[in-house]
């Protein structure tokens, strides 16, 4: 059992570790580029547009993200996308060179369809998921060079699906995702009452967090996406 710790502890390093992610971003990145230009000459000979017509104001910002040094954008923009791609499967082409700037203090959102990508770019940034090509910085630190020092630049993040588990209380989650995001144990006490008071989360503190649903559906869906918002400041 001994071994066993040691062994897999160190197998849990190399998969959270930066430099494990390079270096097989580096072996897989010739293969990568080779299988995109595959997919847009397959595209091309079946007659599908490898890239559609753009409006004027997406064109523009497209050259404006691709065309300018990522310090100067840094200066003004809190999130780049720059050329961001994911293919699936070496085959499905989930997002197609998202290329675009948000400013610091704008609210943003992504429309389309269902299967349009909308989740994939989210999870891209996130780190749930790799970059096929591309890249993206946040608050100017790099999501492929520096994944877990640009998670920890990004807020919070509220999934599509339910992300609380239903045995633990209100009170029980906050102190989990304190612990998570590294609150020095002394402190925590303070900052899950804090947020507890901050979210009027009072009546419901010691209920299950999973199971305030339709009528207290604003506790469930304001908990994950505000939680770390209070912690940081």
């Amino acid at each position: 059992m001994a071994v066993q710790g040691v062994v897999f502890l160190f197998v849990l390093y190399l998969l959270e570790s930066d430099s494990f992610a390079r270096a097989m971003r580096a072996l897989c990145e010739h293969h990568e580029h080779d299988n995109r230009q595959q997919d847009v000459e397959m595209m091309t000979v079946n007659g599908m547009p490898v890239a559609p017509m753009e409006d004027n104001d997406v064109a523009d910002e497209r050259e404006r993200i691709v065309n300018t040094p990522v310090e100067q954008l840094t200066a003004t923009d809190a999130v780049i996308l720059r050329q961001l791609t994911k293919i699936f499967d070496n085959s499905f082409l989930a997002v197609d060179r998202l290329s675009v700037g948000i400013p610091k203090g704008e609210c943003f959102g992504l429309l389309g369809v269902n299967g349009a990508g909308k989740t994939t770019t989210f999870a891209m940034l996130t780190g749930d998921t790799s970059i096929s090509s591309g890249d993206a910085f946040l608050a100017g630190m790099s999501v492929v060079r520096g994944a877990a020092g640009a998670r920890r630049r990004l807020v919070g993040f509220c999934p599509q699906f339910d992300a609380l588990i239903d045995q633990m209380t209100v009170r029980e989650t906050l102190w989990m995702y304190a612990r998570l995001r590294g609150i020095h144990a002394g402190d925590i006490g303070r900052v899950v009452e804090k947020l507890i008071d901050q979210l009027t989360l009072e009546k419901y503190a010691d209920r299950q967090a999973g199971r305030l649903r339709y009528k207290h559906v604003t506790v469930h869906t304001v908990f994950i996406s505000h939680i770390f918002l209070p912690i940081t400041s």
